[in-house]
């Protein structure tokens, strides 16, 4: 492939950065299917596997008046009396997702929307705007932080512009040159 990005580089070289380019789509569609697996996961009041996303010491952080801490606070949210009241009339739906990944952590913007049925009617409950900040531990991609602000929220915009200006995860290095 004459004047490509693999113009002069052995067959080593491109295979090399052909796995790198793979791994790099695996750890985004992993990221994805974590995102949504969220939505299935609550609208089907499944406490343990929703707290199974997170990290042991994960934050869910929604509107800063609804702070979940660890697995245990995001069980508990799913259990809870509030949410128990949606089912099975809801559906959570998150993305697509700006991922940005870095090693062993990531970050991943996206809208989520939650749909309630009443009666006949399906509409809109409520609409945010997200900032996951996930970890890889034993090969597996889970949520380390998220942040969820509802539109019109002061915070909200400022989580989809951090994403627009080349957002990293916490504690990433600055790019060289």
């Amino acid at each position: 492939m004459a004047g490509g990005p693999d113009a002069g580089r052995s067959p080593e070289e491109r295979l090399t950065a052909i796995e790198r380019r793979v791994a790099a789509l695996e750890d985004e569609l992993a990221i994805h299917r974590l995102i949504v697996t969220y939505g299935f996961a609550v609208d089907t009041g499944d406490a343990a596997a929703t707290g199974a996303l997170f990290t042991e010491d994960g934050l869910y952080d929604v509107d800063t008046t609804l702070v979940m801490h660890g697995r245990s606070g995001v069980e508990e949210m799913v259990r809870g009396v509030r949410h128990q009241s949606l089912l099975p009339n809801c559906a959570h739906t998150i993305g697509p997702a700006v991922v940005c990944v870095d090693g062993d952590r990531a970050v991943a913007t996206a809208y989520s929307r939650i749909y309630k049925r009443d009666g006949d009617a399906i509409g809109l409950w409520r609409l945010s705007f997200n900032r996951f900040e996930l970890e890889r531990h034993d090969g597996r991609w889970q949520i380390a932080c998220r942040t969820t602000r509802m539109l019109g929220h002061d915070e909200a915009h400022g989580l989809f512009a951090r994403a627009l200006h080349d957002d990293r995860p916490a504690g990433s290095p600055e790019d060289e040159g």
